[in-house]
């Protein structure tokens, strides 16, 4: 694979989930309108129950086979097609009874994750779609290992196309229930989970594979897939567990329970989605990060390791300081304009200071289970969630709304400075706090103070569009110059010697 490959195929994935990211939020503030934040709240509750089934019915298995595969293509004479249908064979032995389980017991399912046994029939349908689900992730996981990223870039844009378009065709009529909602919704993920494997069906068999002798024995794939299914799993019950606690620890702190499902709604509707929104690079760095890494570790060239890391540690906190000051700036704004009211705008506010560790643990993630640090990365999330669900039952019943604050500070920070302390020592690189940090904090404080002059003579540009449009229009190329006027004249990348 050619080195620059890794920067092209970002910017094709970038430009394609950048549309999506776009629609997505659109279509989020369309669904807030339409069904209203309480219902927004019991649909993040049911996508975290659903994230929570297709990891345990999948076994992580878009990351095995992305990863699996990758290795073996950095071995000589190897077989990935056998090491695809290891993945296929693991994931339908976990994906049965999974699904069964969850089928059995969706009453008491529904009562317990989503506070309504009513949607039980939802659960259902939802567990009949997790077999198909796995093995689209194992598809795409092996187009992503074999570079080609359009392939799950395409089946993004059509799964994506699908549900919301049915979604909204089933929703056309205004207000519904939020049993018949999340019953549409389920619809329109078997539409496009349906039509997203007849495609990477179709197009993995015409493909031609080579022929040779692979590496892993079935047994062996499971042994080595295990770890990573095990800490996929982990990883989505404590998150599921979080969601489902905030609604309660809302009602604890005074709120009523429709006022506590309108604020989470609010919270996972608007708040998530546009501190997440710019991350649209990142997610897919990240998605071709693993493979690279793992083929560069296989083939023992820990230069490249090394390489990538570095770089990648310091675009992102570039890219993640100058947003955070945006979101800073603007998240008031932003807030009221997405229909979140002047709640939303003060969370965004809030949590921009917490945006570069989010962002970091995009990339981190994606470095750490590259290099095989897998057991790690289960741990330390396993750390960071009992400290998020720790300050959740206590700061939120508290401080109400603003105890989630706490929670998304205290996790991030201890968990992604030890994602950083990681991959950097299995990368063995240098680590310059100066570089990594100060250039960037310098480069916003600079530019930003010399945006906002003009609104020292014109006070009221701070209220309107157009001095928004004005102050970045002046403070992102000073950020780009100022970095431009600190580059390094020598190598920008300086790794040990090996």
């Amino acid at each position: 694979m050619r080195k620059r490959s890794v920067i092209r195929d970002t910017i094709k994935m970038t430009a394609v989930q950048f549309v999506l990211e776009c629609l997505a939020l659109w279509f989020q503030s369309w669904m807030t309108r339409r069904v209203g934040a309480e219902t927004v709240g019991i649909l993040a509750l049911a996508g975290s129950f659903f994230q929570l089934a297709a990891m345990a019915a999948g076994g992580n298995a878009m990351l095995c086979a992305s990863r699996f595969v990758s290795e073996e293509l950095g071995r000589t004479g190897g077989c990935p097609a056998r090491v695809l249908r290891h993945g296929l064979c693991f994931c339908l032995m976990l994906a049965v009874p999974v699904s069964t389980a969850v089928y059995w017991f969706a009453p008491e399912l529904s009562r317990q994750f989503l506070r309504d046994a009513a949607l039980a029939d939802a659960v259902r349908m939802m567990a009949l779609l997790l077999p198909l689900w796995g093995y689209c992730a194992c598809l795409r996981g092996y187009f992503n290992a074999v570079c080609h990223v359009a392939v799950p870039a395409l089946c993004d844009v059509l799964e994506f196309l699908l549900r919301v378009g049915i979604l909204a065709f089933l929703l056309r009529h205004g207000a519904a229930s939020s049993v018949q909602v999340c019953r549409d919704l389920i619809y329109s993920m078997a539409a496009g989970t349906f039509c997203t494997a007849i495609f990477l069906t179709v197009l993995y068999v015409r493909r031609r594979e080579s022929g040779g002798t692979c590496s892993l024995s079935f047994w062996r794939y499971g042994r080595l897939a295990f770890p990573v299914a095990l800490g996929g799993c982990l990883t989505a019950a404590l998150s599921t567990a979080n969601d489902t606690l905030i609604p309660i620890t809302l009602r604890q702190s005074g709120d009523s329970a429709s006022r506590a499902l309108e604020q989470f709604g609010t919270f996972e509707g608007v708040v998530i989605p546009v501190l997440f929104f710019p991350s649209t690079m990142l997610c897919a760095l990240s998605g071709i990060l693993i493979p690279e890494i793992a083929r560069a570790n296989a083939a023992g060239n820990q230069r490249r390791v090394c390489q990538l890391t570095e770089r990648v540690i310091q675009l992102t906190l570039i890219f993640a300081i100058l947003i955070a000051a945006i979101l800073l700036k603007f998240g008031g704004r932003v807030g009221y304009w997405m229909d979140g009211g002047t709640l939303s705008g003060k969370m965004i506010r809030i949590l921009a200071p917490v945006v570069p560790f989010i962002y970091l643990e995009i990339v981190l993630e994606a470095l750490l289970k590259g290099m095989g640090k897998q057991n790690f990365s289960s741990l330390n999330y396993l750390a960071e969630y009992v400290i998020r669900i720790c300050v959740v039952l206590i700061f939120i019943p508290l401080f109400g709304f603003y105890g989630i604050v706490a929670s998304y500070y205290t996790s991030n920070v201890f968990g992604n400075c030890n994602r950083l302390r990681m991959a950097a020592k299995t990368a063995n690189m240098p680590f310059h706090p100066g570089k990594l940090l100060g250039k960037p904090l310098f480069a916003v404080v600079f530019s930003f103070a010399v945006a906002a002059l003009p609104e020292l003579f014109c006070p009221a540009l701070r209220e309107c569009a157009v001095g928004m449009v004005l102050f970045l229009g002046i403070a992102l190329p000073l950020y780009v110059l100022v970095f431009w006027l600190l580059r390094e004249r020598h190598t920008w990348v300086t790794c040990r010697e090996w």
